[in-house]
């Protein structure tokens, strides 16, 4: 089964080749407003409705994985990123405030750079950490957003990392960052209170827990 969730405006927008399993498979998706086809007018519907308060989400059915993917690119123009959950010798978890939200170090791939290498190089941008060592892949979360008149698709790829707390954390005022922290298990129920459902989800996917 083909399925691909991806967050707009907060909410998820999950295409799927098969609508009834997935929502066996997640309860919440039973409240979400479903389509069939992938049509572009499907896509803008969707789209307008997840713009609305109040809503949950929406699903898009369609037997085809590529006519759902050709219809997402047709409106969104895709870019990779790619981020990390970076742990310290004491198991809290590297956090950055940015917007009114706290999130995760993550930012843009640059041209012939690979994901690993790409996230490495963002985290340790973003928060000033120089001691750092990647493990495994997470996953990749998507989401969209509007910049300079375009309608971006981004694919972020995330990754396990460690750090230390020797290390000097300086936030990237540059990239409206105004804070960087170490969050432990006690405080982590609260921040990700005020963070992104995809934040949430990259956590989970992690292990951790709160």
């Amino acid at each position: 089964m083909f399925t691909q969730k991806i967050y707009v405006n907060n909410k998820p927008l999950v295409l799927t080749t098969d609508a009834k399993t997935y929502m066996q498979d997640n309860a919440m998706a039973t409240g979400y407003l479903q389509f069939t086809g992938a049509f572009t007018r499907n896509f803008r519907l969707a789209l307008q409705h997840l713009e609305k308060p109040g809503t949950l989400g929406a699903i898009i059915e369609d037997i085809s994985p590529n006519s759902l993917q050709q219809s997402l690119y047709e409106l969104y123009e895709p870019i990779d990123a790619a981020g990390g959950v970076v742990e310290n010798e004491n198991g809290a978890v590297l956090m950055i405030y940015r917007r009114g939200k706290w999130d995760l170090p993550k930012g843009k791939r640059d041209e012939g750079e690979d994901m690993a290498t790409c996230a490495l190089r963002e985290v340790s941008e973003e928060t000033g950490l120089t001691k750092l060592k990647l493990a495994e892949k997470i996953g990749n979360t998507y989401h969209v957003y509007s910049q300079g008149g375009q309608n971006l698709l981004k694919c972020t790829a995330w990754y396990k990392m460690k750090g230390s707390v020797k290390d000097t954390l300086v936030p990237q005022k540059e990239e409206n960052i105004l804070e960087a922290k170490w969050v432990d298990a006690a405080e982590m129920k609260m921040i990700v209170y005020k963070s992104y459902e995809a934040i949430r989800e990259v956590l989970i996917l992690a292990g951790l827990k709160w």
